[in-house]
């Protein structure tokens, strides 16, 4: 069983007190990777699923999910999940990964170069019309972009109210948002994690 349908699965089990108080707990829990109420208010267990890994990625959504049902006084459903986990999921998570990317500064640990010889400025620039055409299910990359500070929160807003991916994009690739080299690596890192084959297809046209 997948990480992300074993968290579904044990969700779907808690009772409606018991959901929020995994609710509850997996707001105030404090870390570089976390989840806001936006994000998860008043919506049911496959909403909260997919922002869970999402946030956290399906390798340690599940580490997560153990800590918060633990701070939430659910220690036999904590228990019954890392039983059901593909790998050891009781440990909480110690650091997030990837490291986050200031606003500003070069990060650490730069993106490879897409294809071996354009930077990831270079891609998103040279590419920019065909992602406006063809990158959907925006909504975890602007999560991402919120989250690295790349947009504030009242610009965040504007995005999410924009009723088509393709509107959001063009606002996101003709505005001033992606214009620094660590945020083009931001970017650039959320496609070859998310959307990799898009990527390949590109670079191969």
């Amino acid at each position: 069983m997948s990480a992300k349908k074993a968290l579904k699965k044990c969700l779907q089990s808690l009772s409606s007190d018991e959901f929020n108080a995994f609710i509850s707990e997996l707001l105030d829990r404090e870390g570089e990777r976390r989840v806001y109420k936006n994000q998860v208010e008043g919506k049911g267990v496959i909403e909260v699923t997919n922002v869970m890994v999402n946030v956290f990625s399906e390798r340690n959504v599940l580490s997560v999910a153990v800590e918060v049902l633990r701070e939430a006084n659910l220690g036999g459903f904590a228990d019954q999940l890392a039983a059901s986990a593909p790998a050891p999921a009781s440990a909480p998570v110690s650091a997030p990964v990837p490291a986050p990317v200031a606003s500003g500064p070069a990060p650490s640990n730069p993106a490879p170069s897409p294809g071996g010889s354009l930077s990831a400025k270079e891609f998103v620039e040279k590419y920019k019309m065909e992602l406006i055409k063809r990158l959907t299910d925006t909504d975890p990359l602007f999560d991402l972009l919120l989250h690295h500070k790349v947009l504030s929160g009242h610009s965040y807003s504007e995005f999410k109210a924009l009723p088509t991916d393709r509107g959001r994009m063009s606002k996101l690739l003709m505005g001033p948002y992606l214009k620094s080299k660590a945020t083009c690596e931001i970017f650039y890192n959320f496609l070859k994690e998310e959307q990799p084959f898009l990527i390949d297809e590109l670079l191969e046209n």
